[in-house]
């Protein structure tokens, strides 16, 4: 797995290429901003379509890293959607895929700026994941 290696805190995380992040001593990967529902959104306020393959982009690049680092526990640390009503809007395909990613995995969704409320995909929701010694989130506190 190509992975540029570092430490934080005492603890070594690989920075992947696909901009994720994975705690080897904790089996953890973290993922940031996937922003699914993003072409929805745009059409629903008026503006451009985007090309539909957003989300199994995502979901592919989610899929590739999870296969190479076997993750147990998933964080995805906000603004996993452009906004409440993109989760609902969320094609049955990517919601399937989204349940088959999450089988067997401690699966966590935080919240985010875009997306502060719990979404209706398995998983938890938190505001943030406190595992000594670091802690995850989407918004800084100073």
């Amino acid at each position: 797995m190509v992975h540029h290696a570092f430490t934080l805190a005492g603890e070594t995380l690989h920075a992947l290429p696909s901009g994720a992040l994975y705690w080897p001593a904790q089996a953890l990967l973290a993922v940031s901003d996937l922003h699914f529902g993003k072409s929805e959104r745009r059409v629903r306020r008026g503006g451009m379509a985007l090309p539909p393959y957003e989300a199994q982009d995502t979901l592919t690049r989610l899929q590739s890293d999870l296969d190479a680092t076997r993750a147990a526990t998933v964080i995805c640390l906000g603004d996993s959607f452009d906004d409440l009503a993109a989760s609902d809007g969320l094609p049955d395909d990517a919601r399937l895929w989204i349940a088959r990613l999450q089988a067997g995995r401690r699966w966590i969704w935080a919240e985010g700026n875009h997306d502060p409320g719990p979404v209706d995909l398995g998983g938890t929701h938190l505001a943030e994941l406190r595992m000594a010694p670091l802690t995850f989130r989407h918004i800084a506190d100073p």
